[in-house]
């Protein structure tokens, strides 16, 4: 009698151990996973700080009556600070400040590429857990979640992750942009974003981020279908500038050129004339 109680003691023994083992793989495989899903999928919009409400009037009526692209959300002011939104084909584009409260790395400018707020992977608490098994520090509000590491968003770079709540009215802008070409530069959306990074740290934090999204040797790393991130080492870290894919480049030349908006060419890429374009580097291309 004895020894069937010691058998069966065993036996149960055996069964929790096996259970307990069985937990813990199926805890490293959620962890596995967790750690290998991507935190984003794509941008949902890309901020430009200004300098003054007088300048934000400005970048607003150049992107809306010089590049031609549809209004996201009209001009609004909190406080001291302007805000308006464009839709450039695959994200928005927010002039927006001024900013009083951000130590900027360099002072001089009129206006720049500043946020990159990023659309979560399946949802905000999915990307909260992905960056916490990352070890990025983060700040989670409601709706949004701010990332607070210092090693990725300083001096001249801004990132924040949002969950996507305006798929309809981003299709009818989209439409209504790739539609009555005429008189327009024929812009389709931005299929690149440069970034720049000061020390191989940042540049490590960002594969971090991205992961499992890769960073290649020549420094770019495909987001989706229509984006793609283009890192260079720099003086600073900081979103250098953007590319926009036209219909075609020899009919977008005509239309800078006749709105003296033309800048150089280089590398099949059209440069805008900074002067006109507040400073901000804007590139166009009719390659993906």
């Amino acid at each position: 009698m004895i020894n069937n109680i010691k058998i069966h003691c065993i036996i149960l023994i055996g069964i929790f151990s096996c259970q307990n083992i069985f937990a813990q793989i199926e805890i490293f495989k959620d962890t596995e996973n967790l750690h290998a899903a991507p935190i984003i999928t794509g941008v949902h919009t890309l901020s430009v700080h200004v300098r003054d409400t007088i300048l934000q009037d400005s970048v607003y009526q150049f992107f809306l009556s010089k590049l031609k692209l549809p209004i996201y959300y009209t001009p609004v002011k909190y406080g001291q600070k302007k805000y308006a939104g464009i839709y450039s084909g695959n994200m928005v584009l927010e002039p927006c400040g001024p900013y009083q409260n951000i130590d900027y790395a360099s002072d001089s400018f009129k206006a720049i590429f500043f946020g990159i707020n990023f659309e979560v992977y399946e949802s905000l608490a999915v990307s909260e857990q992905a960056l916490l098994m990352r070890g990025i520090k983060h700040q989670v509000n409601i709706g949004s979640i701010y990332v607070r590491d210092s090693i990725l968003c300083n001096e001249n770079i801004f990132t924040a992750l949002y969950e996507v709540r305006d798929k309809k009215v981003r299709d009818s802008l989209r439409n209504s942009l790739i539609s009555n070409v005429e008189n327009k530069p024929s812009i389709e959306y931005i299929n690149e974003i440069f970034i720049g990074y000061k020390e191989k740290m940042n540049l490590l934090k960002w594969k971090d981020f991205l992961d499992p999204l890769e960073i290649g040797k020549n420094g770019i790393c495909q987001i989706n279908d229509s984006l793609k991130l283009h890192f260079s080492k720099g003086d600073v870290n900081e979103v250098k500038g953007i590319t926009f894919k036209v219909n075609s480049l020899e009919k977008a030349k005509q239309y800078l050129i006749k709105n003296n908006l033309f800048g150089s060419v280089s590398n099949k890429k059209i440069k805008l004339n900074q002067r006109q374009s507040y400073g901000l580097s804007i590139y166009f291309t009719d390659e993906d």
